[in-house]
């Protein structure tokens, strides 16, 4: 991204290196959950619109652009975020590089740094990819150990998510961050936004849905390991 964007993004920081841990390393790091050293104030964005959101498509890790209403969501949604972040982090998809840059604009968000982390992608659905959304009984019914041919199940998006939330605890504690914001996509959402709520069932953690330039306000103060992976965590054991 061109511009003050592209001034802004260090890509440097060895939390924001893209490392995904093993479960018996997740396991060991998150054996008592981790308090931060203060709550943070942690904000995420879906994007705004895609050409493929547009058509009711299955999305995935295909690099679909934002329409003109998902460029406008992006610059309204600014306008609607804190004046001021510690950090912002956006996966390594232009639609979630774009709506951060467009709502940082917009808004006139104050930012300390910005970082891109593709653990933060959104997840591969293979075969799915570019046909019609439909429903997925297996995702209804919380199977995160379902992967669509070619695609990623919702336990190795866990994976690397947790891995990314771990970094970014290191991450806060070396620099003594107190707001983050992350711009991000529909799948891994709902898994952070299930983790951050520590809810315990996996079909109400895949049920969750966040519209186009949705925001999920948290304040953050631990990570503990997800009760709705608990079959995860046997059978990696």
């Amino acid at each position: 991204m061109p511009g003050l964007f592209a001034e802004r993004t260090v890509r440097s920081a060895p939390e924001f290196s893209g490392v995904v841990y093993s479960w018996e390393e997740i396991g060991n790091l998150l054996n008592r959950p981790i308090e931060l050293p203060f709550p943070v104030e942690l904000h995420m964005v879906r994007h705004g619109e895609t050409e493929a959101n547009a058509r009711s498509l299955v999305t995935g890790v295909q690099d679909s652009p934002l329409t003109a209403l998902g460029r406008e969501q992006a610059r309204a949604v600014g306008r609607r975020l804190d004046p001021r972040y510690d950090l912002a982090i956006h996966s390594r998809l232009s639609r979630s590089a774009e709506t951060l840059q467009l709502a940082m604009e917009a808004g006139q968000v104050g930012v300390g740094a910005v970082y891109p982390d593709a653990r933060i992608n959104e997840r591969s659905l293979g075969e799915l990819e570019m046909t019609p959304v439909r429903p997925i009984e297996e995702f209804a019914r919380g199977d995160f150990d379902y992967a669509p041919a070619g695609g990623d199940s919702y336990a190795e998006v866990s994976r690397r998510l947790l891995s990314f939330l771990i970094d970014l605890i290191r991450f806060i504690r070396r620099t003594d961050a107190t707001a983050v914001l992350i711009c991000g996509h529909m799948g891994p959402m709902r898994i952070m936004a299930g983790i951050f709520e520590e809810l315990r069932d996996p079909s109400q953690v895949l049920a969750r849905s966040f519209k186009n330039t949705e925001v999920f306000r948290v304040r953050w103060h631990r990570l503990a390991f997800p009760a709705f992976l608990a079959s995860i965590a046997a059978k990696s054991a």
